[in-house]
């Protein structure tokens, strides 16, 4: 159900206005009231991952420095 709430969430953020994907959305939360819930859960964690930036390899220059704790303060 997870992964079907999931593709539902994406389907509808690659189409946002595609009245068919809404429509059968739409048909798949009526089936089920717990469709409603993992569908509200994964537009959820959708959103909340947008959010977050995504991870950059350090810079060349920083790769060899050592962790900031041991560098020695002065």
């Amino acid at each position: 159900m997870w992964q079907a709430a999931l593709g539902w969430v994406m389907a509808l953020h690659e189409s946002p206005a595609d009245r068919g994907v809404r429509d059968k959305l739409a048909a798949w939360l009526a089936e089920d009231s717990a469709h409603r819930a993992v569908y509200d859960e994964a537009r959820r964690v959708w959103l909340l991952t947008g959010l977050v930036p995504a991870s950059q390899p350090p810079a060349a220059d920083e790769s060899d420095a050592p962790p900031p704790s041991t560098v020695a303060r002065r």
